[in-house]
């Protein structure tokens, strides 16, 4: 059942440690644990919420993954390093019950826009058709079986998956019950898998693999017009276990929303029965 991002990451904080929050992550954004990009969201939210500076906008942010998260209660921990005039950043450390240590550390710089005569875009919006001109497709290609995240997402490929061996992949993806909002593109993020897959080859091939975040990220440009975002996806770099790429995050007035680089561990899965 479609589930909404925001509500399901609802924070309160600590009423003794100042900028603690906790939280609970519901089983619906698992795919083996809680999606990373849904994570690094939560975190986010509570860097936000802990600064409190509603002038501030998200600039950038850093996520390293340093073990799973499994559905259920999270505990966040924030601290503002410096709160400027004209941009902060901020840093936070989520972690899980029974866990050694932090299982996510995200560092943030919010800004206020200045000096915007200054301005240039190298990347151009892809050719591509706007997601309500694609076909629906029967299953979403995975090595895991049933993925509780994906009945939270809509996806529609703008590549083929039938021509295998380029590392570039294009993709409409929707939170079905999610209005949107900058921090939403922090799941969009987390989607270097796609262009890996189509990179290697088909898994009867090359065998089933999964792709684990270790680092993303993301330069958040502004927030996207629609639910609908696109996935400019590529993989630079794949080998030693390691794959390494970009994902350029359009809407659908083919404005750039976001740009996300990625690296990510391969392990390889027994095929599902």
């Amino acid at each position: 059942m479609p589930r909404d991002l925001r509500e399901d990451t609802t924070l309160t904080a600590d009423p003794v440690e100042p900028g603690r929050f906790h939280g609970n992550l519901p089983d619906a954004w698992k795919v083996v644990y809680v999606f990373g990009g849904v994570s690094m969201y939560a975190a986010l939210r509570a860097m936000e919420e802990a600064l409190g500076r509603r002038d501030l906008s998200l600039v950038t942010a850093n996520a390293i993954f340093l073990s799973p998260v499994p559905p259920g209660p999270i505990t966040i921990d924030v601290e503002v390093l410096r709160d400027g005039r004209r941009a902060s950043q901020v840093a936070a450390d989520l972690r899980v019950p029974a866990g050694e240590g932090p299982a996510l550390r995200v560092h943030g710089v919010f800004g206020l826009a200045h000096d915007t005569d200054y301005a240039h875009q190298e990347v151009r919006f892809p050719e591509v058709p706007l997601p309500a001109d694609l076909a629906v497709p029967p299953e979403r290609p995975n090595p895991l079986g049933h993925i509780n995240f994906h009945e939270q997402t809509e996806w529609r490929p703008a590549s083929p998956l039938d021509d295998p061996g380029k590392g570039h992949f294009l993709s409409w993806v929707r939170l079905r019950e999610t209005e949107p909002h900058l921090l939403t593109l922090a799941v969009h993020g987390d989607v270097l898998g796609p262009a890996v897959g189509r990179a290697l080859g088909p898994a009867e091939e090359r065998g089933a693999f999964m792709v684990l975040s270790l680092e993303i990220g993301i330069r958040f440009v502004r927030t996207p017009v629609s639910q609908w975002v696109l996935q400019e996806i590529e993989a630079w770099h794949i080998g030693e276990g390691y794959a390494t790429g970009p994902a350029r995050l359009w809407d659908e007035s083919r404005q750039l929303c976001a740009i996300a680089t990625q690296t990510a561990n391969l392990r390889r899965v027994p095929p599902v029965p």
